[in-house]
This record gives structure tokens, sequence and C-alpha cells, in this order.
């Protein structure tokens, strides 16, 4: 009778990969349902939750250039824990895509030449419409410029096409977790600060000028408008872009336009 008795030992929690990813499935709430939710305990255990990324991340990319938005795909799904569910060419498309199949996590390419949305409009739309869903933007264009405009538009990490594949692993684990508000490469390493205003390098002229050309002034209006020679308004736009490095007029445009969207 004491064996019969005898209680069976209790097994102690298994630390197997599959149990910890069942239970992450079965205790993280929606976010929908998080907000709906009173405050208190619960908004704390959704925040705890939200500061990991999940075990599987779901991954969309735009690119205009389809060998670039293959190649991510690819790249990413050589890595564990990642699944692309998009690859597109169109905003539009991504937008209906994501509608139907939300994401983690969105790659935008910041300037679409051809596409009727993209840069600043577009990132603040995704944003709009996809609220929990991380942003990182990446761009062939000038790092100053774009990088600070992604991050007012909404972006959570900026990457240069320059620094490659390597690093973005890495960089979308960190903006699903969350812990960090935005996240760009510097040196060839991660770092988490928000960018600086491309305009604390201007002067208080430069800035004025800038202003005037954004809203359609040529060199000579504002020269006029400003009782100033031309020489010293083509001056100021000159150092400016120079500081800013922009290449040329149309890069200064695009600069204007998505700077001073607000």
């Amino acid at each position: 009778m004491a064996a019969a008795a005898r209680k069976r030992p209790i097994r102690p929690w298994s630390n197997d990969e599959s149990c910890f990813r069942v239970s992450q499935q079965v205790t993280r709430p929606h976010p929908r349902d998080a907000r709906d939710a009173p405050a208190g305990g619960t908004g704390t255990r959704r925040h705890l939750l939200l500061s990991r990324p999940p075990p599987v991340v779901r991954v969309a990319i735009l690119d205009d250039h389809p060998v670039v938005a293959l190649g991510v795909g690819a790249y990413l799904e050589t890595r564990p824990g990642f699944q692309v569910l998009h690859r597109e060419t169109s905003a539009r498309t991504l937008m209906e895509k994501l509608a139907h199949t939300p994401c983690d996590v969105a790659l935008i390419d910041f300037y679409l030449p051809l596409d009727p949305w993209d840069g600043v409009n577009f990132l603040r739309r995704v944003r709009r419409y996809h609220p929990d869903m991380a942003i990182i933007t990446f761009s062939a264009g000038n790092r100053l410029e774009t990088e600070y405009a992604a991050y007012r538009a909404g972006a959570n990490g900026y990457l240069a096409k320059q620094w490659g594949m390597v690093l973005l692993p890495d960089m979308i684990k960190g903006v699903v977790g969350g812990k960090a508000p935005f996240l760009s490469v510097q040196e060839g390493k991660i770092h988490s600060q928000p960018p600086s205003s491309p305009h604390a390098l201007l002067t208080t002229s430069e800035v004025e000028i800038l202003r005037h050309i954004r809203q359609g002034l040529s060199v000579t209006q504002i020269a006029v408008r400003l009782v100033r020679s031309k020489k010293t308004v083509s001056t100021h736009k000159r150092r400016a872009m120079r500081k800013l490095q922009l290449a040329d007029d149309l890069s200064l445009a695009l600069y204007l336009r998505d700077k001073f969207a607000e």
C-alpha cells in the first residue's frame, strides 16, 4: 500500500524551445484586444509580451527593383526566424496585401520614383493603417536627408543600402522587439538613437533661403523679396546643399518636399 500510495514525481518545466513557442502563441494577446482591456496589470503584461520578438517574424518587402525585393527576401528566408510573406514593387499592391495578410515588419524603399506613393507620404499612410507594424526604411539616397524624414514619418529604423544585408536580421529583431525608439547604422554598427534634424547644420539665413525655394521662388525672386543680391542668395543655397550633402537641384527638391511635409 505504501508503494501504491507514493506519488509520481512531478517533472519540472521543460526548457524545450517548442514548449516555449507554444506558450508564447497561447499567451500573447492580439494588440486590439490589449487596447480594449482595462488599465492595470493587463497593460503591463502586454508591454512585457510585446517587448520580445515573436518566434517567427513575418516580413513584407517593398522595392521598385524586383531583383532587390527578391534578393532581400531570399536572404532573410535563409536566416532562422523569418518568414517573407510579401515581395512587392508597387506601394498600392503592398497596401492591398497587408490588408489581407498583416506582417510584423515592413521593409520599405524610401524612393519609388515610378510610383505615385513614396517617401514621407507613403510611410505615414502605412503607419496610419498599420499602427502596430514595425517599419524599416532603406534607401540608396543621402542618409542625412532620408533618415530624419523617415523617422518623422513614423519609421522605426533606417538602413542605407550601402551596408548590405548583413545587419538586416538584427535590425528587424530590434524594431520588432520594440526596445528602441529608432535604429540606424553608423560606422557599421546598429545604434539606438533618434536622428537629429538636418536643419541643425544650417544657419538662419540658409534655412530662410531653403524655405523660400520650397515655396517655388527662384533665386532672382528670393533676392527681390529679401532685398539681397542674387550672388548672396546663390551662395547661401550652395552652402546649404553642401552641408546637407545634396548633389543637385533634384536632390534639393526631394529633400524640401520630404522635410517640410509636416
